[in-house]
């Protein structure tokens, strides 16, 4: 059973490979669309989240959209969330499970970097709350982003900001610390008066004190050796100089070489329990983990669709949308790569829809002809959009939630199971007829090839017929002629055809609904220059099979293809409609940020007079000592009254939103100095806050508190 997180989580399934299969994603290129995706990933959280998307539960499906939606809105308008910090924990996580050893310094920082990102994407998203819903509860502050916050007091209670374990992060590590440094002064001290002895000076290479294997050594001339006492721990490759360590300071160096020792082991211990404390609340990092990749992946979609042109689809019932699958001017990504590469030259946008009307659609033309793309690109295109992932199209393209896609898609044949490619069809789709239903896309490719022309047209009817009884939306492809037949005799089916230039034999890509295509098999021989007798004979026996079907055809054909222009023709104005709604939306925001900009300079302006009041006050009431009698007492009312009037002129709606949101946990911007701190209380009485500035916790009045920088 897949689990369902309606905060976005990608489903949790037992085998991914498998449900990826149930959308044919091999068969429709997912695979390399993935890749490209993963290249815009700014760190290996977003990589990782990328390579392992799965089809998502209709409930994360939705969530992830309406996230990806809000990321789209946050790229306009210049907003989007920094990624600084992000990283995967879960190898390290995995590493030091299987290990049981202490995770190394830099992987420690590597961790408090994520949580450090976490706490500031939290504020990020509990400041845009009321915009980004979606982002928002992916990042709200009662999730286990607030576990990597405490995770991360824990770390620097142990690692200082280089990744060295902190002098006093134990007792014992800070006993340690000393008496190594008295040690270490105490060696140094003996050593300079060793050195400072006539007899020793003259026997010395040079007056430095060296290390060999960690003792503290002195560099002597080899012919005089014997002129200090001590242990030999090296020699000059020259055999000039051998390094000597004083027999006085030997015991003191045993005990330094103790001590470290000891710090190092005390040092190895404080890594372990800190490395237990995160295997500890693992599940809690790889949930938060999971929450920033989800993030991460919202803000890729944004510059990856902002690249390629993408955009998140409507579904059905949705204001504009069609009642099925509606592709406007699709293009299928890894040929718009192909295109920024210089690897082709441009990419023919594909219109195409299933569903409403018809639930088969039949399109026919000759060979590359552009079929199969078309059926990938619809695929691809379903796939996606279940992963919560925008599409290259245009707006009003409409791309229904399926449950899954049966794809058989090209010729490759089963080599390993010495099948043809007649045979490998028929393995695909048997196994494809076991899962279909009216929620599963089937994707039928070439349909009756590989095999005797008749043969392969009655079998590829009988299963068009199986399909549209039990009411399988369908994409078919075939270069059969009497297929084509088969949407004219049944009312839920429709013909489509891929143009094709005779003249240049080159395919134009572009799918005409409600024209059967012309394999165009005789045009191309000509062009080729197959002898034309040849060619005169082949259409004579065409001829042969039924002018009065073959004018029936063309007639209901064209008559299909004008009612197509015409609802082509009302799809573009409802496009264009829906264009300039959107503009107008996009101005409205435009102004509305306008808005907001002037009445945050404004009240910048408002609190720097009432601050600049407040601190002239603050001068008057020192002087207050200096005056006597009645007129201290009148002096002190009046203070009081402007005082009063100075708390209510800066309090705008919005400022009195804020003040009366303020929360702990909270970043606020403190004006005075140019800083977004943490709330660490809030005293509503005394109309103050504390606040930590750094390390130092300070309180301030509400005055001193804004919800933007720049005053």
């Amino acid at each position: 059973m897949v689990e369902c997180h309606s905060d976005g989580a990608a489903p949790q399934v037992g085998d991914d490979g498998a449900l990826l299969e149930s959308y044919s994603a091999r068969a429709v290129d997912f695979g390399e669309v993935l890749e490209l995706l993963a290249a815009e990933a700014l760190s290996s959280l977003g990589r990782r989240v990328v390579e392992e998307l799965v089809p998502r539960e209709r409930a994360d499906c939705l969530a992830a959209r309406e996230r990806c939606q809000e990321a789209f809105m946050l790229g306009r308008a210049g907003d989007l969330p920094g990624l600084a910090g992000l990283t995967d924990p879960l190898p390290d996580l995995a590493r030091a499970r299987s290990s049981g050893r202490a995770l190394e310094a830099e992987r420690l920082l590597s961790l408090r970097g994520l949580c450090e990102a976490a706490e500031r994407l939290a504020a990020w998203g509990r400041e845009r709350a009321a915009d980004t819903p979606a982002l928002a509860r992916l990042l709200s502050s009662g999730s286990s982003l607030a576990a990597l916050v405490e995770l991360r007091g824990e770390i620097d209670g142990v690692l200082d900001g280089r990744g060295r374990v902190q002098a006093d992060a134990s007792p014992l590590l800070a006993r340690l610390g000393r008496e190594a440094g008295e040690l270490t002064q105490s060696l140094d001290r003996q050593l300079a008066r060793i050195m400072a002895s006539p007899r020793v000076r003259a026997v010395l290479m040079d007056g430095q004190v060296h290390r060999r294997g960690g003792r503290r050594v002195l560099a002597v001339k080899a012919k005089s050796s014997g002129a200090v006492r001590g242990i030999t721990h090296d020699r000059s490759q020259s055999e000039a100089t051998v390094f000597v360590e004083p027999q006085e300071v030997v015991e003191a160096g045993n005990r330094l070489g103790e001590v470290r020792v000891e710090l190092a082991r005390e040092e190895e211990r404080l890594l372990l329990e800190l490395t237990r404390l995160i295997l500890a609340r693992e599940a809690l990092v790889v949930e938060a983990a999971r929450r920033l990749g989800e993030l991460e992946l919202a803000v890729i979609c944004e510059s990856w669709g902002k690249r390629m042109g993408a955009r998140v689809p409507l579904l059905p019932g949705e204001s504009g949308a069609a009642k099925g699958l509606l592709l406007r001017a699709a293009r299928h990504p890894v040929l718009l790569d192909q295109v920024e590469r210089g690897q082709l030259d441009l990419v023919v946008p594909i219109d195409l829809r299933l569903g409403g009307d018809f639930q088969m659609l039949i399109i026919t033309g000759p060979n590359t002809g552009g079929k199969t793309l078309a059926l990938k690109t619809a695929g691809l295109f379903v796939l996606m959009v279940r992963c919560g992932l925008p599409v290259p199209c245009e707006e009003g393209s409409t791309v229904p939630l399926y449950e899954g896609i049966v794809a058989d898609i090209g010729d490759e044949q089963e080599l390993r199971q010495n099948l043809s490619t007649f045979a490998s069809h028929l393995t695909r789709i048997r196994a494809g007829l076991q899962r279909v239903t009216p929620q599963v896309l089937c994707l039928l490719d070439e349909l009756g090839g590989g095999t005797d022309p008749d043969e392969g047209a009655a079998l590829g009817e009988a299963l068009m017929e199986h399909l549209l009884a039990r009411e399988v939306p369908t994409l078919v492809s075939t270069h059969l002629g009497k297929l084509k037949e088969f949407a004219f005799r049944h009312g839920r089916a429709e013909n489509a055809c891929v143009e094709f230039d005779v003249k240049t034999l080159a395919p134009r890509y572009r799918i005409m609904v409600g024209t059967p295509g012309e394999s165009g098999a005789l045009v191309i021989a000509r062009r080729l220059g197959l002898p034309e007798e040849i060619v005169q004979r082949a259409g004579e026996c065409t001829e042969r099979h039924g002018d009065e079907v073959a004018q029936l055809l063309v007639e209901v054909g064209e008559a299909r293809a004008q009612t197509e222009k015409v609802r082509a023709s009302a799809d573009e104005h409802l496009a264009d409609a829906r264009r300039a709604g959107a503009e107008v939306e996009e101005e409205r925001e435009k102004v509305a940020r306008r808005s907001e900009q002037l009445e945050a300079e404004a009240q910048r302006g408002l609190e720097e007079r009432v601050r600049g009041a407040r601190d002239r006050l603050r001068g008057l009431r020192a002087l207050l000592p200096q005056v006597g009698g009645s007129l201290r007492g009148e002096l002190e009312e009046i203070l009081k009254t402007v005082e009063g009037d100075l708390s209510g002129a800066s309090l705008t709606k919005r400022r009195r939103e804020f003040l009366v949101g303020l929360a702990k946990g909270q970043l606020v911007y403190l004006p005075r100095y140019k800083r977004r701190v943490i709330v660490k209380r809030v005293y509503r009485d005394k109309c103050e806050v504390s606040v930590l500035l750094g390390k130092l916790k300070i309180t301030v009045p509400f005055d001193d508190v804004t919800w933007y920088e720049g005053l």
